[in-house]
C-alpha cells in the first residue's frame, strides 16, 4: 500500500484544484455546538494582535486521511470529513458575510476557497458529499443561497451549524468576543467587523492537517477500521456499515447499499421521537443473535454475518430496513399505526411504555412483531404480551423505580427463542413463560403501596407525574367501566383538599380525582361540601365511586387522603395491573 503523509494548511488544501468527496459509507454530519464551539475557540486562542496588527498562527487541529493518487484531481475523505465540512460551513458564512457588508471583493475572495474551477474552467465545489442531498449545496455552499427547508436529521445539523458560524461572526457578537479573547478595546463599527473578520479568515486559512493519502481504494476499509482501532469518534455502526458497502459495491444502475441505509435512517428519523442509530442496531442484534455489549456487537457481527458473500450481506441489510420500520412503531407509536378495533389496546400498550420512558422491552417487541407478522403468533396472544410488559413496567419501574439489572439479558433471551419458533403452539408457550417470568419479578404489595404515594404526587408546582397520573385515572375508569368502549379523554386533575391548603397531603395521588376541565375549574378552592354538588355532574366512574364511598361526608380529613391512597394502590396491585 502505497501511502503519503505531509504537513498541508487549510489554505494549501482548498487553494488547489482538487475536489474533496465524503464517500457514501461515511457517517452523517454530526457536529453539535460543543464541536462546533471548541473549533470557534480554536480559531480566537490562535489569532495574533501585535502593534495594531493581526497575524495567524499555525495550529494543528488532527489528520486527514484520504483516498486518491499523488496526482489525482479528486480525492475521498476516509477520516478529517466532521472537520472539513464544518470548516466549509464556516468559510461559506464569512463569504455570506462580506456580501451584506457590501464586501464584494473580500466575499469573492473566500469564496473560492469554497468553490473551485478545473482547468476547463468548469465550477465545481471543494468539498462534495456523495450520500447526501444536495442541501449542503444549495442552502450553504452556493453564491446564491436557497432558503430551503431541512427534511433530514443531517439536513437540520448542517444548517445549525451554518446559523452557529453566522450568529458568531455579526458585527457586535464578534468584535465583543475578539476584544475579551485578545484583550484589546477595539471599537464596534465597520471597519473594526472587516478587520476582524479578516482575522477569522486568515486563521481558518492557517488551521493545520497532517494529509495523508493512499492510492488503493479497496484499502480504505481496511483503513476505516484500523482508526476505529486506535479510538478516534467511529461507532460500531460505522464499522459494520463500512463492511455492507464494501460488499455491496455496486452503484450501477443504481446505489443499492446507499439507498437501502437511507431509508433505514428514515425510518429511525422520520416521526417526532427519534431512534439513535446506534440503539437501534444493538437492540435488533440482541433480539436476533446475541445479548451482548455496545463494544463487542462488531466482533459479533463478524461471527454472524458472512462478510464476503454478497447474497448474505443484501439479506441482511434488508433485514434492517424491515426492522426499522418495525422498530418506529414501537419508539413513536401512532393510532394510523393500528386502525383496527380489536388493535387499539396495542397501540395503548405500546404508548404506555413510552410515557414510562423504558426501552429494554424493545428487543423483544421486535420479536413479538416479527411472529405476529408471520402468522406464528395469535392476536389474542400478541396484545396478552403487551399489556403483561405494560403492567410490568407500570408496577416495576414506574411505580417502584426498581432496578433493570438483568431485564434486557432477559427480553433478550426470550426474544431470540421467539424468533426461532416455528408455529404458534411454540410462541404461545414461550409467551406464557415471559408473563410467568414478569409475575414472579413484580414488586411486592407493600413494596407497591409504599411507592405509590411517594410517586404520583401533583400540584401546579410539580407537574413531573402528571401524564402518569392521568394514565393512572384513564386505566381506573376503564377497570370501573369493565368495558374498553369507551375512550377517556380531557381529564384534569382535580384536588379534593384544595392546593391553596398548602400541605404537602393534598398533592398525593389519594387527594386527586379525573375531572373535565370545566368542572374542575368550577370546583376552585371551594370546601368537600360545596365540591359534591359538581362531582356529582361528572360522568367519570371513578368520581361517583368516590360519591358512593363517601356518602353524607361533608369533611376531607388527612386520614381519609391516606387510606384512599392504600385503597387505590391494593386496587391497582390486585385488580388493575395484573400480569
Amino acid at each position: 500500500m502505497e501511502l503519503h503523509a505531509v504537513p498541508k494548511t487549510v489554505k494549501d488544501i482548498f487553494a488547489s484544484d482538487k475536489k474533496y468527496i465524503v464517500p457514501r459509507f461515511q457517517r452523517e454530519y454530526s457536529w453539535t455546538v460543543d464541536e462546533l464551539t471548541e473549533l470557534w475557540k480554536d480559531i480566537l486562542i490562535n489569532i495574533n494582535y501585535k502593534e495594531d496588527i493581526f497575524s495567524a498562527s499555525e495550529y494543528f487541529i488532527g489528520s486527514l486521511v484520504l483516498i486518491g493518487g499523488h496526482t489525482s484531481s479528486q480525492y475521498e475523505i476516509i477520516d478529517g470529513q466532521q472537520r472539513l465540512t464544518s470548516i466549509t460551513i464556516l468559510l461559506s458564512a464569512l463569504v455570506e458575510t462580506y456580501f451584506e457588508l457590501g464586501e464584494e471583493r473580500y466575499a469573492k475572495g473566500c469564496y473560492t476557497y469554497v468553490e473551485g474551477t478545473d482547468s476547463n474552467y468548469t465550477e465545481f465545489f471543494r468539498l462534495e458529499n456523495e450520500r447526501s442531498s444536495d442541501y449542503i449545496k444549495r442552502a450553504i455552499q452556493h453564491r446564491d443561497k436557497k432558503t430551503l427547508v431541512p427534511s433530514t436529521p443531517e439536513e437540520k445539523t448542517l444548517l445549525f451549524a451554518y446559523e452557529f458560524f453566522r450568529k458568531k461572526l455579526k458585527e457586535k457578537n464578534l468584535i465583543k468576543e475578539i476584544n475579551e479573547y485578545l484583550g484589546i478595546a477595539l471599537d464596534i463599527n465597520k471597519d473594526t467587523h472587516i478587520l476582524y473578520l479578516n482575522a477569522i479568515r486568515e486563521q481558518v486559512l492557517q488551521l493545520k492537517t497532517i494529509y495523508i493519502t493512499v492510492s488503493d481504494k479497496d484499502e480504505a476499509y481496511n483503513i476505516f477500521e484500523t482508526l476505529n482501532a486506535k479510538g478516534l469518534d467511529l461507532s460500531i455502526v460505522d464499522l459494520i456499515k463500512n463492511q455492507i458497502f464494501k460488499v455491496l459495491k455496486d452503484q450501477h444502475p443504481t446505489d443499492y447499499a446507499k439507498n437501502q441505509w437511507k431509508k433505514m435512517l428514515l425510518n429511525l428519523n422520520e416521526r417526532q421521537y427519534q431512534t439513535d442509530l446506534n440503539t437501534f442496531f444493538r437492540h435488533f442484534w440482541i433480539s436476533k443473535y446475541e445479548h451482548i455489549t455496545e463494544s463487542k456487537i462488531y466482533k459479533s457481527f463478524t461471527k454472524h454475518i458472512a462478510r464476503e458473500e454478497k447474497d448474505v450481506m443484501k439479506n441482511f441489510l434488508d433485514q434492517l430496513v424491515e426492522e426499522s420500520l418495525h422498530y418506529k412503531l414501537f419508539a413513536s407509536p401512532q393510532v394510523e399505526d393500528w386502525r383496527q378495533q380489536e388493535e387499539k389496546s396495542i397501540l395503548e400498550s405500546l404508548m404506555a411504555l413510552g410515557l414510562f420512558r423504558v426501552v429494554s422491552p424493545r428487543p423483544l417487541l421486535l420479536a413479538l412483531f416479527n411472529k405476529r407478522k408471520e402468522g406464528n403468533l395469535s392476536l389474542t396472544f400478541y396484545i396478552k404480551s403487551l399489556r403483561a410488559i405494560e403492567h410490568f413496567h407500570f408496577t416495576f419501574s414506574t411505580i417502584c423505580s426498581s432496578s433493570a439489572s438483568g431485564l434486557e439479558i432477559k427480553y433478550s433471551s426470550f426474544a431470540r427463542r421467539l424468533r426461532q419458533a416455528r408455529n404458534k403452539q411454540e410462541s404461545h408457550v414461550i409467551v406464557n413463560e415471559l408473563i410467568s417470568y414478569l409475575s414472579q419479578k413484580k414488586p411486592t404489595l407493600d413494596k407497591f403501596i409504599n411507592s405509590f404515594e411517594k410517586k404520583l404526587r401533583y400540584s401546579e408546582e410539580y407537574t413531573k407525574e402528571k401524564k402518569v397520573i392521568q394514565y393512572f385515572f384513564k386505566k381506573l375508569e376503564r377497570y370501573y367501566r369493565e368495558s374498553n368502549e369507551l375512550d377517556v379523554l380531557n381529564i384534569s386533575i382535580e384536588h379534593i383538599l384544595p392546593q391553596a391548603s398548602g400541605q404537602s397531603i393534598a398533592f398525593t395521588i389519594g387527594n386527586l380525582l379525573p375531572l373535565s376541565q370545566e368542572l374542575n375549574s368550577e370546583c376552585g378552592d371551594k370546601p368537600l361540601i360545596e365540591k359534591v354538588p359538581i362531582y356529582e355532574k361528572s360522568s367519570f366512574r371513578t368520581v361517583q365511586q368516590f360519591l358512593k364511598k363517601n356518602k353524607g361526608g361533608t369533611t376531607w380529613s388527612d386520614d381519609d387522603i391516606i387510606n384512599r391512597t392504600r385503597d387505590l394502590a391494593v386496587l391497582a396491585y390486585n385488580d388493575i395491573f395484573t400480569i
